[in-house]
């Protein structure tokens, strides 16, 4: 077993193909397979599982991916202090962040992962929360950000702030001052502009008012946030979002944000980690990175939650 096999095998595993790591690392695949059966007759054990659309690392393979990776790093780190040259984090990272967040974050995250980690490659995709577990399962994403809400065995999630939920309203709509509370049951009964009910919030909403006996009055489904928030803008109806989606709208005087009381409608932001292809020091130390920044974001006021 040498280092060149291992770094080979984990780029096996994070493809999930050998054919994509061959073509990858530009070696030839009866050759990339037979380092496999080397390190398979070397250990005693079945590393990957061959199906038709690729291959999948068994549990021991994985656990040797997992701690191989560690390894490489482990030396590439000691490399670097004994040459004087103290490694950074560096590489492509693709991130998942669901519409409402990405709104927020994206920006952020782009300048300061520039300022502090220039040698990173920060790729950002946006979609639903369902969606985001969907692409990291599948490999499409390194790391992804969502609200709470169906969990895989397969994925570590890590609370990352809790939000509030409020109503947003034109002035046209209501009276009410902005700030001003209303009760649960009276918000979920607006007349109310919500995303499809693929969309986690949405589901959300669905569930705690089903728990109230309550049927929505949902006059418009819109995913896009700028068009939720242009139609509420001209009276055609309410949204319930956390405060830091319209936040700089408050500001302007062009919505207000109700808190929602008598039955307090929160919801909680997770950062997600794949744990069915072994981690990186980038994977790792960008999680670290990013909760940092979006608890910075709290405690500034940018970003109206609680950190969790």
């Amino acid at each position: 077993m040498d280092f060149r096999q291992l770094r080979n095998f984990i780029q096996i595993v994070e493809l999930s193909s050998i054919t994509a790591a061959a073509d990858q690392l530009n070696i030839a695949q009866p050759a990339l397979s037979r380092q496999v059966k080397a390190l398979e007759f070397e250990l005693g054990v079945p590393l990957l599982r061959r199906h038709g659309r690729g291959v999948m690392p068994t549990e021991e393979g994985l656990k040797l991916a997992r701690r191989a990776k560690v390894i490489l790093e482990d030396i590439e780190d000691l490399t670097g202090e004994l040459s004087g040259n103290k490694t950074t984090l560096s590489g492509t990272l693709t991130l998942g962040l669901p519409p409402t967040v990405a709104e927020v974050l994206a920006t952020h995250l782009i300048e300061h992962t520039m300022q502090n980690y220039p040698e990173v490659n920060l790729r950002i995709v946006s979609s639903f929360s369902g969606h985001i577990q969907d692409w990291l399962l599948r490999g499409k994403i390194d790391l992804g950000v969502a609200y709470e809400g169906q969990k895989s065995p397969s994925i570590k999630m890590q609370p990352i702030i809790l939000e509030q939920l409020f109503l947003i309203q034109s002035t046209k709509q209501t009276d009410a001052p902005d700030g001003m509370p209303i009760n649960a049951a009276d918000a979920l009964r607006e007349p109310l502009i919500l995303p499809n009910p693929e969309h986690g919030l949405r589901g959300r909403l669905d569930s705690i008012a089903q728990g109230e006996g309550i049927d929505l009055n949902v006059v418009l489904e819109v995913d896009m946030l700028p068009t939720m928030l242009a139609f509420v803008q001209r009276g055609m109806g309410a949204t319930i979002l956390p405060l830091v989606s319209v936040i700089q709208q408050v500001r302007a005087g062009e919505v207000i944000a109700r808190p929602i009381v008598r039955r307090t409608i929160d919801r909680t932001l997770v950062l997600m980690t794949p744990l069915n292809r072994p981690g990186s020091r980038l994977t790792s130390g960008f999680s670290e990175f990013l909760t940092s920044e979006v608890h910075r974001l709290a405690a500034s006021g940018q970003w109206p939650g609680t950190t969790l």
